[in-house]
């Protein structure tokens, strides 16, 4: 009978966890992306694989749009939770980062141009030209040096308006992202490279206060691809944005 009062104890201890786990906010992380990995209205790739996710960790998750430079810092300083999708190696310039060792997206950074037709075989190959990138995509910052200008925009928006004015010659951003742009702002006479300036895969990023999560989402992670849950959601958008 003594053993009661114990028992009721530990259940209402074990009650009040849960009740702060369903409490518990969401994380927040930051994407400077647009459609279609990821979306206003929350239904690009990475919204929806992050959803199933952490849906599957009994967990809560909010994808904020917040311009790339910005976003980096204020994840490194723990006023947000995480990055979307960035390149391994920036918790090097940001070390309060901790990286998700399992990939959420391949990428190809392409030239985009407007009246010119470029054989692309390096970053030697824009030397000679006016380029324009997006602050705070830190590949193409790496890459991108030495030509005859560079210019350094908010977004992809600002970037596809300076290639459609003239006001740069050559804009570098993701390809997927950005044929989705030249569709949706009504761009003519945009044409892409058919060879990647740089290619790769991106990861998840969380502030270090997060750190017991990585393993769970690794895990996670790794178990989507398995059962193919991760595929069918790529899959899923593709085919949306193709109709």
């Amino acid at each position: 009978m003594k053993a009661i009062p114990h028992l009721c104890l530990h259940l209402c201890f074990c009650l009040s966890l849960c009740a702060e786990a369903d409490a518990a906010p969401p994380l927040v992380l930051n994407t400077p992306f647009n459609a279609p990995l990821t979306s206003a209205r929350h239904d690009g790739q990475l919204d929806l694989l992050y959803a199933s996710l952490f849906h599957r960790l009994g967990l809560q998750v909010q994808i904020q749009y917040i311009a790339a430079e910005r976003g980096l810092l204020n994840s490194n300083s723990g006023v947000d939770d995480g990055e979307v999708a960035r390149i391994a190696g920036i918790e090097r310039l940001y070390p309060n980062l901790i990286r998700v060792p399992e990939a959420v997206m391949s990428y190809q950074m392409v030239v985009f141009s407007r009246g010119l037709h470029l054989a692309i075989t390096g970053p030697a190959s824009l030397e000679p030209y006016d380029v324009g990138i997006v602050l705070g995509w830190k590949s193409l910052e790496r890459a991108v040096t030495g030509t005859r200008s560079l210019t350094k925009v908010g977004n992809g928006e600002q970037l596809f308006n300076m290639l459609a004015m003239g006001r740069i010659d050559l804009a570098v951003f993701e390809r997927q992202q950005g044929l989705n742009l030249i569709r949706r702002m009504g761009l003519k006479g945009i044409a892409v490279a058919d060879a990647p300036l740089i290619a790769g895969e991106q990861y998840m990023f969380l502030n270090k206060k997060h750190a017991a999560l990585v393993p769970r989402l690794t895990a996670e992670l790794r178990a989507m691809k398995r059962d193919g849950s991760f595929q069918r959601i790529l899959d899923d958008v593709q085919r949306r944005e193709q109709e």
